[in-house]
């Protein structure tokens, strides 16, 4: 099983987010459906146990998809049990570097990495914004998928 871990600052925004969209790739994904499992966290204590922002709710509940999620920190322990860390912005990423030992079979990436046209580029925090920065981001999200999905079924083969 590869476990796949979405990462961000509070995880409301865009990891649940992240989570939600790639979960249900996965799952209509013949190759893919129970070989992957897909989780989220944040860097930051500051949301710990809150739902997903209403903003993001929204977009997955139009597309259908589950908007249970509970906010939690990425600590030693969870970053240790993650066979790939998809940070949303580099600053995520930087902290996510602190917590997984050197030599750890766990790999960070920046989800946008997966998008062949946005390598290196951070998925904007849309907390604070109007409806269409998670609009945007749900779109950023989305081109990452096929890029991530072929390079799960090659870890896979």
């Amino acid at each position: 099983m590869l476990r796949i871990l979405a990462l961000c600052h509070g995880n409301i925004c865009r990891s649940p987010l992240a989570e939600a969209l790639l979960r249900a790739a996965i799952e209509a994904d013949p190759a893919l459906v129970g070989r992957v499992e897909v989780s989220s966290a944040g860097t930051s204590d500051e949301h710990l146990g809150e739902g997903m922002h209403t903003e993001s709710a929204s977009l997955l509940a139009a597309r259908g998809l589950s908007t249970r999620h509970r906010a939690r920190q990425l600590d030693l322990q969870l970053a240790a049990e993650q066979d790939l860390i998809l940070a949303a912005d580099h600053a995520n990423l930087r902290a996510a570097s602190q917590l997984v030992p050197h030599g750890s079979a766990t790999e960070l990436r920046l989800i946008r990495d997966f998008d062949p046209h946005a390598v290196g580029a951070d998925l904007d925090d849309p907390w604070g914004y109007p409806s269409s920065a998670y609009e945007r981001a749900a779109r950023e999200i989305e081109a990452t998928i096929p890029g991530l999905l072929a390079e799960l079924r090659r870890r896979l083969a």
